[in-house]
């Protein structure tokens, strides 16, 4: 009887080693009016944007975006995709998967992300950087962390002013930018009593149209934290 309990505790496996590895199985990608999301479809777990800490969060310089997923035997069996104007691919090794993104250099200007779940998949956000048309304008985020309320521009100066919510250290930057999506110049910014302000002079251009934008980056790893904005022309006459 020892003797067969015996074999029988041997052939036993540990907790949990039948459990699949949290996988990203599939890559899609999608256009919208003011971004264009990458969505990362995962099983065998919960996905946890926390796990993510991006290593190359700008895309606006060289078009390259670089966001690294860490957990024990994470891995992927995804094929890469191209459209929308992005290349999207994993790469790295079990354990650590490293999610690219590759598109032409100043398209876009931020990029956000976010776990969401039943199902399971990491939704990734590419902020354009042209000047937002109708339905790419945000007067209030989502969530609230910012909004625009009021703003004006004359040929030297922009004042604008809204409201704030639970930003890091309360901080913000209001960016006046070209068609191109260049900074035209830019101003930081801290809210008191959740309400933030700004009065921006900026240097003397041609009458052009650009974006006006209150933004918030991660503390964590640079990535889009909050983003409201506007589309404007500026300069002289």
């Amino acid at each position: 009887m020892l003797a067969v309990l015996g074999a029988g505790l041997a052939l036993a496996a540990p907790a949990g080693a039948d459990a699949a590895p949290l996988t990203a199985t599939q890559i899609r990608v999608a256009g919208h009016p003011g971004h264009v999301r990458v969505v990362v479809d995962f099983t065998g777990g919960r996905v946890e944007a926390g796990e993510v800490v991006a290593s190359d969060p700008n895309p606006f310089g060289d078009g390259e975006v670089r966001l690294p997923l860490t957990r024990a035997g994470v891995r992927s069996t995804a094929a890469p995709v191209t459209a929308n104007g992005v290349a999207a691919r994993i790469g790295g090794r079990r354990g650590r998967i490293v999610i690219r993104l590759s598109a032409p250099d100043r398209r876009f200007k931020y990029v956000t992300y976010r776990a969401l779940h039943s199902p399971e998949r990491l939704a990734i956000d590419l902020i354009r950087s042209r000047p937002p048309r109708a339905g790419a304008e945000i007067r209030r985020a989502p969530d609230g962390c910012l909004s625009l309320r009021r703003f004006s521009v004359s040929p030297r100066r922009v004042t604008a002013g809204g409201r704030e919510r639970d930003l890091f250290e309360h901080s913000l930057v209001v960016r006046l930018r070209r068609a191109d999506g260049r900074i035209h110049a830019q101003r930081g910014e801290t809210a008191a009593a959740r309400r933030w302000s700004t009065n921006l002079r900026y240097p003397e251009t041609p009458r052009r149209t650009g974006t006006l934008e209150a933004v918030a980056l991660s503390a964590k790893d640079g990535t889009l934290d909050c983003l409201v904005q506007v589309r404007v022309r500026f300069g002289r006459p």
